[in-house]
């Protein structure tokens, strides 16, 4: 009996390890073919192709170069998670007869971004949009948060995450559909659905009619913060001057305007819950819907309106100091993008009032330099006007070619970053 069990085992683990060598074998081609077939445009490298235990197959140090600005696009691993050994053992066969894997997910993990691919994304990805305007609320007058902003928060450089994959349940007729990116230090974001199919997915396989006649039944988002929060707190109480208390409710005044200069208005729990998130750093934001009737995927005629859709969703909102609440929006009389008024004092002012016997507070005073001889100033504590019409305060630690490096006092503590002399309008001296 234990020679038969032996014999047994021996069979398994020579199966396993034939079955993992064929499944690498053709990983790895596929990998040198799609090497070969970019190589006139784009230069790609990798490191160890395995699989695991409980069933994944993993790429390690992938990086991808195109030949146009010779600019690596890198990663720490790829991986497709199977869910467990025999399904990803039975992977090609499954797909083979035209059926869908019970549970899959592709991940990368550490895909570095730098600050020059973020440069290229500044005038598509990073413009002003309806919410952009919500997180820069109360920030000076910006609309959004341009790439020499995002430098000066710390985020020149991104490390982030990603997992996209689904998973059948109730025997195929729902469908788990998961969304997670994590930028490290910054923010975390999970999304996840759950979609009814008519059939069981593998009754007939995949289909026009079969995605048609999907419906939403639920979604939950959860928005984790990761530092996000704080860095735009001391980035912005740096640009205007204020205290973090003082800048909070500033954003949060401004906030609300936002929602009237698009003609609507939050609900008080809204108000209450996104108060809770921005003054607790760290916490979770957690969207619920849960539309009742389910929402027919197929169907485009499905009003944008969002005093609508907050009814027709059955949204609610929540941390975990204040739990998941009900929210909405209502329609609210539209307010133009003014100037704010002056106030009854500034207006009934004398235009011309009398010299005051009281002596002016004294100011810090400054000394215009110019660009050419930052190099003359190094360790010099200096005020910086960019082109852009953003102003940066910190201390000169080198100058080399056409970039300096500024040593700046942010998040309790200090952070060295690089300027361009190029955007450089006006130094002052301290």
């Amino acid at each position: 009996m234990k020679r038969l069990l032996l014999v047994i085992a021996a069979i398994a683990i020579a199966g396993a390890i034939t079955a993992q060598y064929r499944i690498t074998s053709g990983v790895t081609d596929g990998l040198e073919a799609a090497k070969r077939g970019m190589a006139p445009y784009a230069t790609m490298t990798y490191g160890d192709v395995s699989t695991t235990l409980d069933g994944n197959i993993e790429i390690t140090d992938v990086a991808f170069t195109p030949r146009m600005d010779n600019q690596p696009i890198h990663a720490d691993k790829l991986a497709l998670v199977t869910g467990s050994p025999w399904a990803l053992l039975s992977l090609e066969d499954t797909i083979s007869n035209h059926e869908i894997p019970e549970q899959l997910s592709f991940v990368i993990e550490g895909l570095g971004v730098d600050a020059s691919f973020m440069a290229g994304l500044d005038q598509n990805t990073l413009g002003e949009t309806v919410f952009t305007r919500f997180d820069t609320a109360g920030c000076g007058d910006r609309t959004y948060f341009n790439q020499a902003d995002l430098a000066a928060m710390g985020y020149d450089q991104l490390t982030v995450d990603m997992t996209i994959g689904y998973r059948l349940m109730t025997g195929g007729q729902e469908m788990a559909v998961n969304l997670k990116t994590v930028s490290r230090g910054q923010m975390g974001v999970d999304a996840e659905m759950i979609i009814n199919l008519p059939r069981p997915m593998n009754d007939g396989g995949p289909s026009a009619a079969l995605a048609q006649g999907a419906t939403l039944s639920s979604a939950t988002v959860r928005m984790e913060d990761l530092g996000n929060n704080e860095r735009i707190v001391d980035f912005c109480t740096g640009e205007t001057g204020l205290t973090t208390a003082d800048f909070r409710e500033q954003h949060l005044n401004a906030w609300q305007d936002e929602w009237q200069y698009q003609g609507l208005k939050p609900s008080d729990s809204l108000v209450a819950v996104y108060k809770d998130f921005v003054t607790h750093p760290g916490s979770t934001l957690t969207f619920t819907m849960e539309p009742f009737p389910a929402l027919e995927l197929g169907n485009n005629y499905l009003s944008p309106d969002p005093v609508y859709l907050s009814g027709r969703l059955n949204p609610k909102l929540g941390t975990e100091n204040t739990g998941l609440r009900p929210v909405s929006l209502s329609d609210a009389p539209k307010t133009a993008r003014n100037e704010p008024p002056a106030s009854p004092e500034q207006e009934a002012a004398d235009p011309f009032p009398a010299p005051s016997s009281t002596p002016a507070p004294t100011r810090k005073a400054y000394r215009q330099v110019s660009v050419a001889t930052l190099g003359q100033h190094i360790q010099d504590d200096v005020r910086i006007t960019l082109r852009n019409g953003r102003k940066m305060d910190g201390r000169i630690m080198t100058v080399q070619g056409q970039s300096m490096k500024l040593k700046r006092y942010l998040h309790g503590g200090t952070m060295v970053v690089p300027v361009n002399l190029g955007d450089i309008q006006q130094v002052l001296l301290h």
